[in-house]
């Protein structure tokens, strides 16, 4: 795809007839995988981002799900190769806790994500399709909700490790997501006969509405919280300006006696239940992934700070999807 980082030399200096290198104009990944599946004479095909590392067996580990009924792509577990920055950290924990959520997807047949980690498809069917969507953001979300909307199913091969690079500064991390959510909201509204959709069963009556939901309510939460923080500091300056700006008697730290019978259950008990919950949640992620806990400050900022982040994110994809802003990497 016109890279220029001596992709084509290096693959060159490899001198097998077992690998074809096409080489190309820059015109975007869809219309690179589109070029290459043309070519494509075997049964099934796979697709590797660059930055992304596959173990050895991980081929050979994946195959035997196509052994079940209608599936159109199997996927591979995916972990962060060698997390070192904090971002890199922070997404470490991402990585393990989706690649749970993967596979409790997978098992019972909703899983709607086709990573270009590592991920094998059937060559009929995406040939059918007319191949990759090329005017897409994310054309690897949208190519597995095709195969979703034509009732084929997406299963995950957790004894298939691979790795992938992750952005290591908040402008990468920012860019990233601001395409992958920008990439959901167009391909959900894309497909958005899938919303409640009978024919699709449980991924239509259940997984469908459950994604919308979730950011939903993740932005709704966000804008709630917001508001009682800006009420707070309101009301803390009218404190401030009616005590003629001494901030010692205008604010005063509570005693403990005080703090106790402010505190508002409604709010403090589901907080407590969600927290406790987070932890076992990613206690069985670290299990499943074979992944033991680590990073102790990239966890704390992933449960405290990170949220907030991602809400921004999907605010300004939302924000970038009302007003057809132009679509970019």
């Amino acid at each position: 795809d016109g890279s220029t980082d001596k992709t084509s030399s290096i693959v060159r200096g490899y001198n097998s007839e077992q690998i074809n290198l096409i080489d190309k104009e820059n015109t975007g990944k869809a219309s690179s995988i589109n070029v290459a599946l043309n070519k494509v004479e075997s049964e099934f095909f796979g697709i590797v981002d660059a930055d992304s590392i596959v173990d050895k067996s991980s081929l050979m580990n994946m195959m035997h799900l196509f052994d079940e009924n209608r599936v159109g792509a199997v996927i591979s577990l995916t972990k962060v190769k060698n997390p070192r920055g904090m971002f890199e950290k922070i997404q470490h924990l991402e990585y393990i806790f989706s690649a749970f959520s993967r596979k409790l997807m997978s098992n019972v047949n909703t899983l709607f994500i086709t990573p270009g980690v590592l991920t094998l498809f059937k060559t009929r069917i995406i040939k059918d399709f007319g191949g990759f969507d090329e005017n897409n953001l994310t054309e690897d979300l949208e190519i597995a909700m095709k195969l979703r909307y034509y009732g084929y199913n997406i299963k995950i091969a957790t004894d298939s490790i691979t790795y992938t690079s992750v952005p290591n500064s908040f402008k990468g991390l920012w860019n990233q997501r601001i395409r992958w959510f920008r990439g959901y909201l167009y391909n959900t509204n894309k497909y958005k006969a899938l919303f409640f959709s009978k024919k699709h069963g449980f991924f239509g009556l259940f997984q469908v509405p459950l994604n919308f939901l979730t950011v939903f309510l993740v932005i709704l939460t966000f804008v709630l919280a917001t508001y009682e923080i800006t009420r707070w500091f309101y009301n803390f300056i009218l404190k401030l300006i009616s005590y003629r700006y001494d901030i010692i008697y205008s604010y005063k730290l509570p005693t403990l006696k005080e703090l106790l019978f402010k505190l508002d259950l409604k709010i403090i008990f589901p907080m407590v239940i969600s927290l406790i919950l987070a932890f076992y949640i990613y206690n069985k992620a670290h299990k499943f992934a074979n992944e033991k806990w680590k990073f102790p400050l990239a966890l704390i900022l992933y449960i405290t700070v990170y949220p907030s982040l991602r809400v921004v994110h999907w605010l300004t994809a939302l924000t970038k999807e009302l007003s057809r802003a132009k679509r970019k990497w």
